[in-house]
């Protein structure tokens, strides 16, 4: 398997990183669903089982990290973090495994958002997820691929909310738009990220920035509720 892996100082703020956007995007699933429960809108229980999808792709990568970062036999000489490729127990199989659903769940819970707000389960979802789950596999040897394909979901996924933003004007869809932007950019930073250290750092600061803005996001549709409480249990949170 091959993986890009941050520089040893990184290495706690890496996994803190993570940690912090399980727990944003969480919420922000649980709030999706809950305004379905308002609204009987059938695109808030889409948004918030497809961040459900990236929720606990969030989560494996945590667990993946934490076992592969603070296992002393993968630090070799020189204080760099080596992978044995080679060896088959189960420390190998659980990040090979934890990786490949981490990419598996990423791409697919991305693709749900770009179908919104379609039925995400029509006819060609499982030839979808077929080519979802071949280029991960590809991806487990080139990981480049991983972040391509991620990155050209994400520019569907402007593209359409820029759209919906054009009709609405709606501050909220700015700001899921903002969100994604954000995590489109540091995709395509992390496809150079072997070239030096600095380039995974940089990319994975803009990804936890652009979980920030969803938190921000939070923040709004909780003010609304409690400003608007009345109203919101006919509409619903505005988002």
């Amino acid at each position: 398997m091959n993986v890009v892996l941050p520089p040893m100082w990184f290495l706690n703020i890496d996994i803190l990183i993570e940690g912090i956007s399980f727990i944003t995007i969480l919420i922000f699933s649980i709030l999706c669903i809950k305004n379905y429960k308002l609204t009987n809108d059938k695109k808030f229980l889409y948004l918030g089982g497809s961040f459900g999808l990236i929720t606990l792709a969030q989560l494996i990568i945590t667990i993946t990290k934490a076992v592969l970062y603070y296992n002393a036999s993968f630090i070799g000489p020189g204080g760099q973090i080596v992978i044995p490729l080679n060896l088959f127990d189960f420390v190998s199989v659980f990040y090979t495994v934890g990786f490949f659903a981490y990419r598996v769940l990423i791409l697919f819970g991305l693709y749900t958002i770009y179908k919104l707000p379609k039925n995400v389960f029509e006819k060609d979802s499982l030839l979808v997820l077929y080519f979802i789950i071949l280029t991960t596999l590809f991806s487990q040897e080139i990981v480049h691929i991983f972040h391509i394909t991620a990155f050209i979901l994400l520019l569907l996924i402007i593209k359409k909310y820029s759209d919906v933003y054009k009709k609405n004007g709606d501050n909220g869809t700015l700001i899921l738009l903002l969100a994604f932007a954000g995590l489109a950019i540091s995709n395509a930073i992390f496809v150079f990220a072997r070239l030096m250290s600095f380039v995974y750092v940089t990319a994975s600061i803009i990804s936890l920035a652009s979980y920030i803005t969803l938190l921000f996001l939070i923040t709004r549709i909780l003010e609304y509720g409690k400003k608007y409480d009345k109203k919101k249990k006919q509409n619903g949170y505005n988002i």
